[in-house]
C-alpha cells in the first residue's frame, strides 16, 4: 500500500510540474544582455468574456490540482503517523513519528504555498482593473 501512495503522489507531482510548469514556459520570452539573461513573463491581455471564462476554467483547474495535491500529502502523512504510532514500541519511537508527521505537514504546506505563488491570481475580467 505504501507503494501504491508513493506512486500517487510522484504521479500527481508531475501533473502539477506539468500543469504550472508548461504554461509559464510558452508564455515566458527572452531578453539577453551580454552579461544577464532576463526571462519576462506575458500575461495574457483579455478582450472578452469568452477569453475570461476560458482563463478563468484554466485557472480554477490548476488551483483544484494544487489543492489535490496537497491533500494527499496530507493523507499520506497521517496514513505513515498511524502506522508509525501503531508499530512504535516505546515513547521515542512515537515522539520521532510524530516529528516525522509534523515535518511532512510543513513541507507539503510550503509546496502548496510555492505552486499557488507560481500560479498566480485569478484572471481579471474586461474592463476591470487589478487592485495591488
Amino acid at each position: 500500500m505504501k507503494s501504491l501512495a508513493q506512486r500517487t503522489i510522484a504521479s500527481v507531482a508531475i501533473v502539477v510540474t506539468l500543469a504550472l510548469g508548461t504554461p509559464a514556459l510558452a508564455l515566458a520570452g527572452t531578453t539577453t544582455t551580454p552579461t544577464t539573461t532576463t526571462i519576462v513573463a506575458k500575461t495574457p491581455v483579455i478582450k472578452n468574456m469568452r477569453q475570461y471564462r476560458a482563463a478563468e476554467k484554466l485557472y480554477l483547474a490548476k488551483l483544484k490540482v494544487v489543492n489535490v495535491t496537497f491533500l494527499a500529502a496530507v493523507a499520506i502523512a497521517k496514513a505513515n503517523l498511524a502506522s508509525a504510532i501503531g508499530t512504535a514500541s516505546n515513547s521515542t519511537q512515537r515522539i520521532s513519528a510524530r516529528a516525522t508527521y509534523r515535518y511532512a505537514i510543513t513541507e507539503a504546506t510550503i509546496a502548496r504555498s510555492n505552486a499557488l505563488a507560481l500560479l498566480g491570481g485569478p484572471p481579471v475580467k474586461p474592463g476591470h482593473t487589478t487592485t495591488l
